[in-house]
């Protein structure tokens, strides 16, 4: 009797254990939003900050701000981003801060402004090219995050003609995204453990 009453016990997860679970899950079915999906209508400054900061809220940690007003004017500056138009912003610009945000997590502005270089060089169609890297973005993410999802194939981009462009091109933006999703594991794990210990749970 006392074996069989052992055996209906079920072993409840830890606190940390749950939280891992959590983590992994969402990670691994994550959706940026694609190109279609971002605002039409022009947007004021505050709300491109939003906007942006909501998109990557999954690879933030506590206390980070993943941009600001004078981080746009500089990468405006740069080039990286186009101008606004009025002082108002366009999904253009959205896609744009979303790459430039998310790959300055492992790259410094001069390499993230050597990648976008090389897309404008082979003359990426900006929509395709933005779809295309959120998915392989998602999947270098559920890749990183779980044991049973595989390897991404690589990232597909078109020219404006509708034209493949160059394989170097593509499988240098997909290792860039694997970096990624490598960086964004370490982080979200390191935060969740000290969050943990903060609670004495760990």
């Amino acid at each position: 009797m006392a074996s069989d009453n052992a055996e209906q016990q079920v072993e409840e997860p830890s606190g940390y254990d749950a939280d891992r679970a959590a983590l992994f899950s969402r990670m691994t079915s994550l959706h940026v939003s694609r190109y279609s999906e971002l605002p039409r209508l022009e947007l004021y400054l505050d709300q491109l900050l939003t906007l942006v900061q909501d998109e990557l809220s999954f690879m933030s940690v506590p206390g980070e701000t993943v941009l600001t007003g004078s981080m746009v004017n500089n990468y405006v500056k740069l080039k990286l981003v186009p101008a606004p138009v009025k002082k108002r912003y366009s999904r253009t610009h959205v896609a744009y801060l979303v790459f430039v945000c998310s790959l300055k997590r492992v790259f410094s502005i001069a390499q993230v402004q050597q990648l976008i270089g090389l897309g404008r060089e082979v003359d990426v169609d900006l929509e395709q090219s933005y779809d295309e890297m959120c998915c392989a973005l998602e999947g270098a993410m559920a890749a990183r995050f779980s044991t049973e999802t595989p390897a991404p194939k690589g990232v597909h981009l078109l020219d404006k003609a509708g034209e493949p462009v160059s394989s170097e091109v593509s499988d240098l933006l997909q290792a860039a995204l694997s970096a990624l999703a490598d960086k964004v594991y370490v982080e979200q794990l390191i935060t969740l453990g000290a969050r943990q210990a903060e609670d004495g749970r760990l």
